[in-house]
């Protein structure tokens, strides 16, 4: 938790000096709280992409949107862990119903090529 806590100032302190605001100690809070749940990876690049992208001091908010931005879990790769065991799917035909067999067996024999 305190890496991540020095991680979400270092990202105050660019913003205050890139956007010249200042910041105070109730903003820091907000800040500690509300990324509390992100990884330390995941505020760097928050960090960046509000620094590139933002003409004005992001809120929270936006903040959030630029470090779970391409977070999805389809979006993401992943390494199998070779000591899982991975299930394979098996194929198991299911049996067309006899009436229908007989159905469908009528219907070739009425059409010609």
């Amino acid at each position: 938790m305190v890496e991540k806590q020095k991680n979400i100032m270092v990202s105050l302190a660019s913003f205050a000096e890139n956007y010249r605001k200042e910041t105070s100690q109730e903003l820091i809070q907000i800040w500690f709280e509300s990324l509390s749940h992100l990884s330390v990876k995941q505020i760097a690049k928050g960090t960046k992409k509000c620094l590139r992208e933002l003409e004005f001091f992001p809120t929270v908010a936006q903040f959030l949107e630029k470090a779970m931005e391409h977070e999805k879990e389809s979006d993401r790769w992943q390494e199998i862990d070779p000591s899982q065991l991975q299930l394979e799917h098996k194929r198991q035909p299911v049996p067309m119903p006899e009436e229908y067999r007989d159905l469908f067996r009528d219907f070739v024999k009425s059409k010609t090529l």
